[in-house]
Order: C-alpha cells, then sequence, then structure tokens
C-alpha cells in the first residue's frame, strides 16, 4: 500500500529497476503533480473562497485551477456565467455596473468594471499539496495512489526511451484517470442515480 512520500519514491524505484534514476525520482513524481492539476479534479478538491470583486480583473484564489461556480452575494445574489475570452469581448461594456459574465486568463476578467465592491463566493477547484519531505500525503496519493505511480513512471519516457512498459504505464494511468472522472460524475449528480454523460464532469 503507498500512502506516503516515502513510500511512493521506494514503489517507483522498485518498478523501475534502474539504480541509476534514483536521485530523479522526485523530478518524476513533481511531473506527474504537473500532470494532475490539468487532469484530475475529485470532490476532495472543491473549495470556496470569500472573494472581493472590486474591479475588472479580482485575482485568483491561492492554487486555483479551475472554476465551477461565481457567484455575487451582494444582494441581489448573482450567478456570474462564464464565457470564453472572444465572447467576453463581444460582451464588453466600458461603464461601469453589476457584472453578469467572467472569463479566465490569467486573471478573471469580468464583462464590466464593477460600481462597487461586491463580496463574492467562488467554488472551484484547487491543487492538492504537492508532496514533500515535510508534506507526507494529500488526497490524490490516499485515494489514487496508481495516479502518482504511473503518472511518475511514464514521466521516464525520456531516460528510458523505446522501453515497452511505458506505454504499459502510461494505460495505467489513463485507466485510472477514468475512474476518478467516474468517482467525481457520481458524487455531483447525487449517490446511485445513473449518470448522463455530456462530455464535461464540471
Amino acid at each position: 500500500m503507498i500512502t506516503t512520500y516515502t513510500e511512493l519514491q521506494a514503489a517507483i524505484a522498485t518498478w523501475l529497476e534502474r539504480d541509476d534514476l534514483t536521485a530523479s525520482i522526485p523530478d518524476f513524481i513533481q511531473l506527474a503533480e504537473a500532470r494532475h492539476k490539468r487532469d484530475v479534479r475529485m470532490v476532495e478538491m472543491i473549495t470556496r473562497s470569500a472573494i472581493t470583486v472590486s474591479d475588472r480583473y479580482p485575482a485568483y484564489p491561492t492554487g486555483f485551477l479551475e472554476p465551477i461556480t461565481f457567484k455575487l452575494l451582494t444582494n441581489p445574489v448573482t450567478a456570474l456565467h462564464q464565457v470564453s475570452p472572444d465572447q467576453l469581448d463581444g460582451m464588453r461594456i466600458e461603464s461601469t455596473g453589476r457584472p453578469t459574465a467572467y472569463t479566465i486568463y490569467e486573471t478573471f476578467e469580468l464583462d464590466r468594471a464593477p460600481d462597487q465592491s461586491y463580496n463574492g463566493e467562488l467554488r472551484c477547484y484547487t491543487a492538492v499539496t504537492a508532496l514533500s519531505v515535510t508534506n507526507a500525503d494529500n488526497a490524490i496519493l490516499l485515494r489514487h495512489p496508481d495516479l502518482y505511480l504511473y503518472g511518475a513512471l511514464s514521466a521516464t519516457a525520456p531516460f528510458l526511451m523505446h522501453d515497452e512498459r511505458i506505454q504499459v504505464w502510461e494505460a495505467y494511468y489513463q485507466s485510472a484517470l477514468k475512474g476518478t472522472s467516474t468517482q467525481l460524475r457520481r458524487a455531483r449528480r447525487g449517490g446511485n442515480r445513473q449518470p448522463r454523460i455530456a462530455g464535461s464532469i464540471v
């Protein structure tokens, strides 16, 4: 069972069967974590953050990965609609007012500058704390250690080159990732209801 950073490093070393890559194992884990930020969405990664909306470009909260809902809580409560950058360009209003839509760049961008400071609430996916010698575990490692193991092993491809195990490890990673997506759909749609697949888990 892999439940800690130390155990993960030992497991990777065992699977690699290469003494010359031991010093690079922390790097492989970091590369796996970079993939997790792009690929993995779990209930444990959903957070609610208070956000002050006082200009057109509110900053992201720490660890922000992907928005779920963005609301203005100053009465009346208003759910902002997420649109693409191109759509927002077409909606852009230069006069101030109550924002109605947003998109994401290096910060949020609103369709208009707010006419006052609004109390907002952002529900979003945030990154789990990276593994390290001072942080032995996190939600991904404890619930889905295979995502760490096979993600790190797949990151060894530049070193192992044409090793046939790379394709196997990548297939295992994709299978584990599919499992987390299925769990998230079920959790967000409630209990054991039959999930309706519509191309997006958000």
